[in-house]
This record gives C-alpha cells, structure tokens and sequence, in this order.
C-alpha cells in the first residue's frame, strides 16, 4: 500500500511538473504577431514595409520565427482585411496590428467581437478596449517644413500636393502652410490633391504644373505618386530649366533625389518604432487598450532628415527655435482649416 501510495505520489508530481513546462513552452509558442497591410501593399506603401521593420526588430531580440511566431499579410480591400485579421483573432494572436487610415471600420468589428486579442493600429483611430491606436502630430514637422520652405524659396511660391483629402494629409497641409506663413504672410503655397497615392504620371502631372506658375519647393504627401513629382524636378533642374526642390516625406528620400540632388530634406515619420513599441508592450504585459498614443517631436516619432547641406546654419537655427516652442507647448501647431483659420488670425 504504502509502495503505492508513494508511486502516486511521484506520478502526480511529474504530471504536475509535465504541465507546468508544457504550459511554459505553450505560452512561448503560442505568442503570435500579425501585421495587416493596408490596400496599398507591402511594396506600394513605405508605412507597411517599415512596420515589418519594426516588427523585424522585435522579433531579432525574441528569437522568434517568421511566419511562425509573426506573420505579415498583405490586403488590397476592406473587405479583405476584415477577413484577415478575423482569421488571426480566431487563432488566437497575441497582438494584431493594421497599418493606414482605411481600415479603422474593419478593425473596429473584429476588435468588438474577439475583446480577448490585442489589437493596434498605425495612422487610424479606433475606439474599443482592447485597441491601441498610434498616430502622429504630422502637423508639427510640416510646420518646420513649412519654415524650412518659406526661408529657402527665391520665387516666394511653394506647393503642396496631398494623396488624399483625409485628416493625415491635412495635418500635413495646414501645418506646412502655417509654417509658411509664420516667416512670410505673403509667400503663396499652392495646394492640390492627386486623389491617388499610387499613379507617379499624376504626381508629374501636377508637379510640372506647379513648377510652371513659378513654385520652386514642392512637399507631396502622396506615396508612390511623388516619385512622378521627383522626376519631374530633376528633369527642371537637369536641364538647367531652374532650381526647384523636393522635399522627401516619411522617411529619408535623399537617394530619390539624385543624381540632381533635388531632395531640400526629408520628413520621417518613425512607424517602426511604433510598431516595436507595441509587441514590446504585449511582451512585457503593459499593453494597455483604449488608448491613443501620439508620436510626436518630444517621442522621436516625427524628424527632419537634412540633406547635403541643402539647408544653411541661419535657417536651422530658426528651425531650431520653433522646434523648441512647438516641443514646450508654447507654440500648438493646426492640424486642420478651423485650427489654421484661428491661427492665421493670431500672426497676420
């Protein structure tokens, strides 16, 4: 009796300890990140492949295996994004997180339906418990942008072009053109939407007509459409047509910009972080839903990437002066026309 009320005992024990380590390495396996494109792609969108950056990142530091322990899957419609990530949620991924401002609709009913996952999405808003959602203050670099323009322009004539008239873009176009006229009320900055961020023919299109009316510094927030405004000031400039500039957005655009050197500096907008910041988070149990986080100047998430020497001392130390009131909130930069008609009322 006692031999084998000892034998059960050492059975339970094992089973016990069998458990334990099968929990252990379960809660390991069982950790899984999926990233959602938007329509755009992978290979269409900077946002979505510099999230996989992110994610890369991360998952160097854990050991983990792509598409085993994080996957990324492309999209080219709501509908299929709904889809995807439905499918994620049903195998019980850690962390889910979409990437653009189209997919806040889709995110929101799935996110409603399986409140057990963690979700985050990049450049949208969605307002649900289990959702983090990570934006930038676009605003505040464009504002410096803005700055940047009106100081270097010799035709007092600067451009905007935006892919799409959403809150994002609009974020970028009043804050470029405050910024603008914060050093000149009387510099003119033409705006237009190409209504595509994928058609570089329509970036060129709009390029070539703004540099026609005499605009010499152009910033198109408008993805693979502003490769057609690139080539455009290079074909100016190659031929000694005039000195027109471009100025990169999202991330480092100089390379784009050669051999002509066109690139007056760069916009960059650190989504991997973003991303990073997120799995971490999950990792780390910190994830805390419902939420909206802001990357801004004072987070690292919005910098400007000087190029060449394109941009003089005596311009970057003004630069270096706003930057400093838009950072102690001394100076809050509009991010829509109702804000940028107040503001214009303020320094005109």
């Amino acid at each position: 009796m006692y031999i084998k009320r000892t034998a059960l005992i050492l059975i339970s024990i094992i089973a016990v300890v069998l458990t334990a380590c099968s929990d252990k390495q379960n809660s390991k396996d069982s950790f899984m990140i999926g990233i959602v494109s938007n329509s755009n792609g992978k290979n269409d969108s900077y946002l979505n492949s510099v999230a996989m950056k992110g994610i890369t990142k991360f998952a160097n530091e854990e050991n983990l295996k792509r598409n085993k322990a994080y996957k990324y899957i492309e999209t080219t419609s709501s509908k299929k994004f709904k889809k995807k990530i439905t499918k994620m949620a049903k195998a019980n991924y850690t962390l889910i997180i979409g990437i653009g401002s189209n997919l806040s609709n889709a995110m929101n009913s799935v996110a409603e339906k399986y409140k057990n996952v963690n979700f985050g999405v990049i450049d949208s808003s969605v307002d649900q418990p289990n959702v983090i959602s990570v934006n930038f203050s676009e605003q505040d670099g464009s504002f410096l942008a803005g700055v940047i323009a009106a100081m270097k322009t010799k035709t007092n004539k600067v451009g905007f072009i935006g892919g799409a008239n959403n809150e994002i873009i609009n974020r970028y176009k009043y804050g470029f053109i405050s910024g603008v006229k914060s050093i000149n009320k009387d510099i003119e900055v033409l705006t237009k939407y190409s209504k595509t961020f994928s058609d570089p023919k329509k970036g060129a299109e709009i390029a070539e007509d703004f540099y026609h009316q005499n605009v010499d510094i152009i910033l198109p927030v408008t993805g693979l459409t502003a490769k057609g405004v690139f080539n455009t000031a290079k074909k100016i400039k190659h031929s000694n047509q005039g000195d027109v500039w471009v100025i990169g957005v999202d991330r480092n655009q100089y390379k784009q910009g050669l051999p002509e050197n066109v690139t007056l500096f760069s916009i960059v907008k650190e989504v991997d972080e973003a991303v990073y910041d997120l799995a971490r988070q999950v990792k780390s149990n910190q994830f805390h839903g419902g939420k909206t986080l802001i990357y801004g100047l004072n987070e690292d998430g919005i910098k400007l990437i000087m190029a060449n020497g394109n941009v003089d001392n005596k311009i970057l130390m003004k630069v270096k002066d706003f930057r400093e009131k838009i950072s102690t909130g001394s100076l809050i930069v509009p991010s829509s026309k109702k804000e940028y008609n107040q503001f214009k009322d303020q320094i005109l």
